[in-house]
């Protein structure tokens, strides 16, 4: 079954960040986090409002129990089996992923670059050796992972 918009939910996040999410009845494919401007729209599946509740999960700092199925090449899918690994609270270096996979920073950021599945495979727990890192591929989301992380230290 092809992939098909599920809901548009409004979020704690700032700056009005709404999360559009996207799956079949049988897996959430991608969570992507769209502008303020961007009409809600609430779930209207079964498997629609199961993913509705894992982001407000998410938000509560309480365990996700939703089947993921994100699109990528097997080496992201390992990287993002690794940010799964990730408990809540805590944060991995880029560097530390990589020398677990055998593999370079660079690859491992261009993999949370590309999650499909924003929050709920969680890239931003992962931050560099010098600092935070970046988020989405861009600087200004930056204050975007600085929120969730001190988000997720005091939910």
């Amino acid at each position: 079954m092809p992939s098909a918009l599920l809901a548009v939910l409004s979020t704690p996040l700032p700056a009005g960040w709404r999360i559009a999410l996207h799956g079949d009845e049988q897996a959430l494919h991608a969570a992507e986090l769209v502008p303020p401007s961007t009409a809600l729209q609430p779930p209207a599946t079964p498997f629609g409002m199961a993913a509705a509740a894992a982001i407000d999960h998410f938000f509560a700092g309480t365990p996700i129990d939703l089947p993921l199925a994100p699109s990528g090449t097997p080496y992201q899918q390992r990287v993002w089996q690794a940010l799964l690994a990730i408990p809540r609270g805590s944060t991995r270096q880029y560097g530390e992923i990589a020398a677990e996979l055998a593999s370079g920073a660079r690859a491992v950021a261009a993999a949370c670059r590309a999650n499909p599945i924003v929050l709920l495979i969680p890239c931003h727990r992962v931050v560099a050796s010098s600092g935070i890192g970046g988020y989405m591929g861009r600087t200004a989301a930056i204050d975007l992972k600085s929120w969730l992380l001190a988000h997720e230290h005091n939910p």
